[in-house]
């Protein structure tokens, strides 16, 4: 068993692949001073998996203290951190300097080419919003990195007078609030964004969503989507499977 853990900007995210069968566990935001305590409690019920895969964005500390978590807990695992290739399962990446690809984009590219090749999109609907497409050769064609709806409203709330950051949901649609005209100008620029550039850039015949605001973004679009907010841990699970076959 395969311990798979996705290090985010904001949150991890952990899941188990059993024999190539992926089923996701939670998600815990790193930031919080309880988030080892919780992490750790979490995994003390689990049968003890042989191997800890790591993808991670966020800062080495955090990377640092998940390992030691895991080793505390299972003295024997095995760890793997995932890096980025200029190829992999038959694709290509298309950054002139691979490795400066973020991991997490490249296990989502990896999961894309293996489960819907041709061309097609995958979009990370996180703190920041990716957007990444292939063709039908493999080839990854390049992608955008946009805030994600929260960072907007940060950005808005920090840089204007007077306002309050406010997490309640509103009816999109043209406001007669500040607040809610807010909400709906920050989803509607996401979503916007998503459904021009997989028409006008990608020419994606379909496109993958994943990240926290999938579920949110995806009722605004008008493009074909599927949402599936296991991606990463998907595409770090074939990464496990491409790295024991090569010996690595």
């Amino acid at each position: 068993m395969i311990l798979l853990v996705d290090i985010g900007n904001t949150r991890l995210k952990w899941g188990l692949d059993e024999q190539g069968e992926v089923t996701s566990g939670t998600a815990i935001e790193h930031k919080k001073p309880e988030f080892s305590h919780t992490l750790e409690q979490q995994w003390h019920a689990l049968s003890a998996p042989v191997t800890l895969a790591i993808s991670s964005v966020s800062a080495k500390p955090i990377e640092h203290q998940v390992i030691a978590i895991a080793q505390r807990l299972w003295p024997d695992i095995k760890v793997v951190i995932a890096q980025t290739s200029a190829q992999a399962f038959s694709l290509s990446n298309a950054y002139t300097e691979p490795e400066k690809l973020g991991i997490d984009r490249w296990l989502n590219l990896i999961a894309l080419q293996h489960y819907y090749p041709g061309n097609s999109a995958v979009v990370d609907c996180g703190t920041a919003i990716t957007i990444d497409c292939i063709n039908h050769q493999g080839q990854h064609l390049g992608g955008l990195i946009s805030p994600g709806i929260q960072l907007m409203k940060q950005a808005l709330y920090q840089n204007t007078a007077a306002l309050t950051l406010n997490a309640e949901h509103y009816s999109a649609a043209l406001s007669r609030t500040t607040e809610s005209a807010i909400y709906s100008g920050t989803l509607y620029a996401a979503a916007g964004l998503i459904e021009k550039t997989m028409k006008e850039l990608c020419h994606s015949q379909i496109g993958v969503l994943t990240g926290g605001d999938a579920h949110l973004l995806a009722a605004y679009l008008k493009v074909d989507c599927i949402i599936d907010v296991d991606f990463v841990l998907k595409g770090l699970s074939l990464y496990c499977q491409q790295t024991e076959k090569s010996g690595r």
